[in-house]
């Protein structure tokens, strides 16, 4: 790994390159593929009153462990990680992505129990796995930075559990600040979930002063 690209990793900034990811191996996308783990296990297991003791434990000095390196939002690496699937964030499914051009984008996605809605993906999750695809485009290709307006979201059929799902967005129009965006989810030919979606472009004053305001709000 070179000096560079150790800093890239270690010092992320919100501009987003998207570009098609790549797999990792350093120290901080294990940590987060390492909670994962945890999250599937936990979700798998019956475990007995004194196991689940005992992990209890376990998991709260880890949250010790990371609690004293914790930094503002503009400096953590959990959701910025750009270049690797699902950008060393734990909260949504690990999305791959394939291909991208200033107005398409493909991914693939596949979910395990810890998203699941008995025996099948969980409704909530299709639209978080859309927001994270169509928002990474409509904010793509040098255009200012918007936010997520709108998500209408159809459901065409169940989302199986630990199988590939292919995932495709695509910028269909922009008026004024207004950026329409839409998508697809399938499971081979089978289409399991589309959407609309509508971002806006925030205006300069909103975009110099987002972090302060969040900042404030966390106090």
């Amino acid at each position: 790994m070179t000096e560079s690209t150790t800093l890239d990793i270690w010092n992320p900034g919100w501009p987003d390159p998207f570009r098609p990811t790549v797999d990792a191996d350093d120290e901080y996308a294990d940590l987060v593929d390492a909670l994962r783990e945890v999250q599937e296990a936990v979700t798998r297991s019956l475990p007995t009153p004194e196991a689940a003791a005992e992990a209890a434990a376990t998991l709260r000095e880890v949250a010790r462990q990371m609690r004293s390196h914790e930094v503002d939002e503009d400096t953590q690496i959990a959701g910025k990680r750009w270049d690797i699937p699902g950008k060393a964030h734990a909260l949504a499914p690990v999305l791959h992505i394939d291909t991208v051009t200033d107005t398409t984008a493909t991914g693939r996605v596949t979910v395990g129990r810890f998203h699941s809605g008995r025996y099948a993906m969980n409704g909530g999750v299709t639209p978080l796995i859309f927001d994270e695809l169509l928002a990474r485009l409509a904010n793509s290709a040098g255009r200012p930075w918007g936010r997520t307006a709108y998500l209408n979201v159809n459901f065409r059929a169940l989302a199986p559990l630990h199988t590939e799902l292919t995932v495709t967005a695509e910028l269909v129009g922009q008026e004024g600040r207004k950026r329409f965006l839409r998508g697809a989810m399938y499971h081979g030919d089978i289409l399991v979930a589309d959407v609309d979606g509508l971002w806006v472009e925030l205006k300069p004053e909103q975009t110099q002063n987002i972090s302060k305001d969040l900042e404030g709000r966390d106090r």
